[in-house]
């Protein structure tokens, strides 16, 4: 299997887990938002340190890389947060539907930063996937609400703009697991002051 099949299937099978994950946020209930951020940056802070200490390469991020790390943590835990919420206060086929906004914004971001030349097959196949998705959520008023939803879109563009990070990290030779310890310790630690008064 080529490099680029092989990174199909991952985000394939990355976009499967995410919609698991969004069903799990939802069965947690009544915790809330934050908390459940907390413990699933966590877990991923714990699998990716336990794949760096069996690398045994250390934990340095690459030097002059730190703005990028710190620009993918940022956005990426507005991400979180901003999806989190949504699952909890919208319907779940909407809630996921608008942070899967993302590819948009990836395409937008790709093009701003990294000054890569958008298809009309990639414009066109973004479109099309996110049409068919409408068809299959049907929003309409009465189950979309207003804040909830911007809250929610506001993920989608947040997720695009980590994963155009990731990209950048990846391209300047960064590791893979660095990139997800380092936010995901900053995930966790960003949310530290409010467990601290309302866990």
């Amino acid at each position: 299997m080529s490099g680029k099949a092989k990174a199909i299937c991952y985000m394939i099978f990355s976009a499967g887990s995410f919609a698991c994950m969004n069903a799990f946020v939802r069965l947690a209930g009544d915790v809330p938002s934050v908390e459940k951020s907390f413990f699933r940056n966590l877990v991923a802070a714990f699998v990716a340190l336990v794949i760096l200490l069996r690398e045994k390469q250390g934990f340095a991020i690459k030097k002059g890389l730190l703005p990028y790390h710190l620009a993918r943590s940022i956005l990426g835990t507005i991400g979180v947060l901003c999806n989190f919420y949504a699952v909890d206060h919208l319907l779940l086929p909407n809630a996921s539907i608008l942070n899967k906004m993302s590819p948009f914004f990836v395409l937008l971001f790709s093009f701003l930063l990294l000054k890569e030349r958008l298809t009309r097959f990639q414009i066109g196949a973004v479109l099309t996937a996110f049409i068919g998705a409408l068809f299959v959520v049907h929003p309409t008023v009465e189950n979309m609400v207003l804040v909830p939803s911007l809250i929610g879109l506001t993920s989608g563009i947040a997720a695009g703009g980590a994963y155009t990070m990731v990209r950048i990290l990846g391209l300047k030779g960064e590791r893979s697991p660095v990139i997800v310890f380092f936010f995901s310790v900053f995930s966790c630690l960003v949310v530290v002051p409010y467990l601290l008064f309302h866990f």
